[in-house]
């Protein structure tokens, strides 16, 4: 072999040679910077998975606070309706609702109602005003109702 033809060889496989290596050099990078993008998005999905995680965690801790709330508020609301003061309420308001469907439909029975009612209207202003009412406020259920005296025949007949 001739040493022009080795010397060309020679630069034919250093150029080989150094081609590879840029070519590997960059590979090498290119892998590099592709891993390190996988370790990043590999960081935020499990930063992402932990929020997430944690979200849900909340939720189902609210979940059961709220749960446990309401159960508190139908077990309240039970006990509210059975007190004796509601029901009594409640079964006042049936039969205010009766009076007034009495009143409306049959004749004659509202004039002796509406008397009854004015009558007793004037009486609880009455005990509206004074000390009595503010006993009354202060202590509903010490209230009692005080019987009316009899009429005697003879007040009825003063004129």
């Amino acid at each position: 072999m001739d040493p022009g033809q080795l010397t060309a060889f020679a630069y034919g496989v250093g150029l080989g040679l150094l081609a590879a290596c840029v070519v590997a050099f960059n590979g090498w990078r290119r892998r590099r910077e592709l891993e390190q993008q996988v370790q990043r998005l590999h960081s935020h999905l499990h930063d992402q998975m932990e929020i997430t995680h944690e979200g849900a965690k909340q939720i189902k801790v609210e979940l059961e606070q709220l749960r446990l709330e309401n159960e508190n508020l139908r077990v309240t609301l039970q006990t509210w309706k059975q007190k004796p003061d509601r029901r009594e309420l409640h079964q006042l308001l049936v039969y205010d609702e009766a009076m007034r469907r009495v009143v409306s439909s049959v004749p004659g029975f509202s004039a002796y109602w509406e008397n009854a009612l004015k009558e007793s209207e004037e009486q609880m202003a009455r005990a509206d005003r004074g000390l009595v009412a503010f006993a009354r406020r202060i202590l509903p259920r010490a209230r009692k109702p005080r019987p009316e005296p009899p009429s005697s025949p003879d007040e009825g007949s003063d004129e």
